[in-house]
């Protein structure tokens, strides 16, 4: 014989079975939460460095591109001046080098050569005034080399712009780099603790760019001396 039980005999039962499970389900909820927030916290551990890495990597790329346009400029700039380079500084005139690639008119931003002072700004040097009177530009993140050459006698680069014509590889030269100061006198020692004028800035993950005098551009870390003086005065790199 079945038993029948009243429907109403049921309902108590069901109503507290419901809510033991309203509350078991309300505990793993909250320990659910609490674990997916561990592997969210984890996860950003992990990626916010790679993406920090991914972002100076394309600060990196457009340095070097900026750099890329300036060895346009600069080339554009021989051409017209018998293969001679725009002095590293001029005394006389006051003028530093991309001053030369630009419009020295008032409030001007670009020029015959560098169409915008936006090329000379490294992405990763966001301070540094070296424009003292003439504008623009306010910002300059790379110096132009200006070795000291031994032909006849030890003189600068730039007490004979056209010098640049006895350079026997140019991709073994360096004409531009991430700098703190506008020109570099030399780099033998090129140091983080050297003076600014005499080595370049790693500024890119311990990393400086460098353009070179074929338009190629190299990276170097503090105390590469591949292109200390000695070296460029050889006669595999200078012609004497």
């Amino acid at each position: 014989m079945r038993m029948k039980f009243p429907i109403f005999s049921i309902l108590p039962f069901a109503s507290s079975m419901s809510m033991r499970l309203r509350k078991h389900r309300l505990g793993f909820s909250l320990i659910e939460m609490v674990v997916t927030i561990g592997i969210v916290m984890v996860l950003a551990g992990l990626l916010l460095p790679m993406a920090g890495r991914a972002y100076d990597v394309a600060l990196g790329a457009k340095c070097q591109s900026n750099l890329r346009q300036i060895g346009i400029a600069m080339t554009a700039y021989q051409a017209e001046h018998i293969g001679a380079l725009p002095k590293a500084y001029d005394a006389t005139t006051t003028l530093w080098w991309y001053h030369s690639l630009m419009s020295l008119t008032p409030n001007s931003d670009g020029g015959p050569y560098l169409t915008s002072s936006k090329a000379l700004a490294c992405p990763q040097k966001k301070t540094g005034a070296y424009a003292l009177v003439i504008k623009p530009p306010t910002i300059v993140g790379y110096g132009m080399l200006d070795a000291m050459l031994w032909y006849p006698t030890a003189h600068r680069q730039q007490d004979e712009p056209r010098m640049m014509l006895k350079i026997r590889n140019p991709s073994d030269w360096p004409l531009v780099m991430d700098a703190d100061y506008p020109v570099v006198y030399g780099l033998d020692n090129p140091l983080a603790s050297a003076n600014r004028d005499s080595r370049f800035a790693a500024r890119h993950r311990s990393w400086a760019n460098v353009l070179m005098a074929d338009g190629h551009v190299e990276q170097a870390a503090y105390g590469d001396t591949r292109w200390h003086q000695k070296v460029l005065n050889d006669d595999a790199h200078f012609s004497k």
